[in-house]
């Protein structure tokens, strides 16, 4: 009898690039869950850093990150 190392993954389907995976990330919403492919998260979460972390934000009173060429 040989063991069977493998773990049978569902294959589901992104919701941004509509592309059937095993490789994915399940994210929780108010509404339920999402599911998004490795490459459309990982382009995602690369947005939302740069968009709320690095940019400077116009609404701070002197906090955040401002970037200023000298």
């Amino acid at each position: 009898m040989t063991k069977n190392d493998k773990k049978n993954k569902n294959k589901l389907t992104c919701i941004d690039c509509e592309e059937t995976t095993d490789d994915y990330y399940r994210i929780a919403t108010n509404k339920g869950f999402i599911i998004k492919c490795s490459e459309c998260y990982e382009s995602w979460m690369t947005k939302m850093i740069r968009e709320n972390i690095i940019a400077p934000n116009p609404h701070s009173r002197g906090g955040g990150l401002h970037y200023q060429d000298e």
